[in-house]
């Protein structure tokens, strides 16, 4: 707690930064990571050969855009930098650490901003809510990058917005649900849906709470909003992630999260999509969308 603390009040932060808690957020994630690494390392190594499968499904690389890439733990840097000729890494801040990794690659930028759109309501002093649904989402290069891979960040969308709402407007836990849900189902959306290029979503979907193999509790962080199916079902896979093993959350309970990972290709041809008896849903289509963001991805101040 010390050193998260002194990190902290050393960090260089904008207010934003701070107000909302994505400062007090990363930290926390990097000095979790620390203490659980044997827990987490799996996970990582996980999301980092799905994104590299991903890569190869790309016809041309030209451009890749992450969303939430956070620290980097879960970010092949060097197999995207290596493959693409621009890497937009996208956050609401990054840390000091993550500005330095960087540096060796000259094809790779950093770019700050919400990518919910809720910020941008807040400047026209309005503010979702029961009877005000939020804004599309706002990500960079929607409509042009050749992959856009949103890196375990779903579930964490509307977090510091929920925990903002409960403080100043009273939002009850129906309220916060309500606006998870809208963010999470609009930002998969545009990855399923909408971007130009292949979409990769790689989120937790459930926690449970485990004593040994008992299941204590179980709770579903997607808030009901369900994944639509990738075109080709060889690309929907899943594994665990063992998120808090005890005592980190629990003295004597294992916190363990479902992790769901689907590629969505755009135009696939029809003698590649496996023939299934199970039902799939239709191969979503091609939509246009707007990469909006002009006044909150900005580059970061070094």
């Amino acid at each position: 707690m010390i050193g998260e603390f002194l990190r902290y009040w050393t960090t260089l932060a904008p207010e934003r930064a701070r107000k909302y808690g994505y400062l007090k957020r990363l930290i926390a994630l990097e000095f979790r990571e620390r203490r659980c690494r044997g827990a987490w390392g799996p996970h990582l190594a996980r999301t980092r050969q799905y994104i590299v499968k991903a890569i190869d499904l790309v016809p041309r690389p030209r451009s890749v855009v992450i969303v939430g890439s956070g620290l980097l733990l879960d970010v092949p840097l060097e197999d995207l930098a290596d493959r693409f000729e621009r890497v937009y890494l996208v956050d609401i801040f990054h840390m000091p650490q993550v500005r330095r990794a960087v540096r060796r690659y000259f094809n790779v930028k950093l770019l700050t901003g919400d990518v919910t759109g809720i910020f941008a309501m807040f400047k026209e002093n309005k503010a979702p809510g029961p009877r005000t649904p939020p804004p599309p989402p706002r990500i960079p290069h929607l409509a042009d990058a050749d992959m856009i891979v949103s890196c375990n960040c779903l579930t964490q969308l509307a977090g510091p917005f929920n925990d903002l709402f409960r403080a100043t407007r009273g939002f009850a836990d129906a309220d916060c649900d309500l606006l998870s849900a809208q963010v999470m189902e609009a930002h998969v959306a545009a990855i399923a849906q909408q971007a130009a290029g292949v979409g990769v979503l790689i989120t937790d979907t459930e926690r449970f709470a485990m004593q040994g193999d008992k299941i204590v509790s179980r709770t579903d962080l997607l808030k009901t909003v369900r994944l639509p199916p990738p075109p080709r079902p060889q690309f929907d896979e899943e594994w665990d992630w063992l998120i808090a093993p005890a005592p980190e959350e629990h003295p004597s309970q294992d916190m363990l999260h479902v992790v769901s990972a689907r590629i969505y290709e755009r135009q696939v041809p029809e003698e590649k999509v496996e023939a299934q008896v199970v039902d799939t849903g239709e191969p979503v289509a091609d939509l246009p969308a707007e990469d909006g963001l002009a006044d909150e991805i900005t580059p970061p101040v070094r």
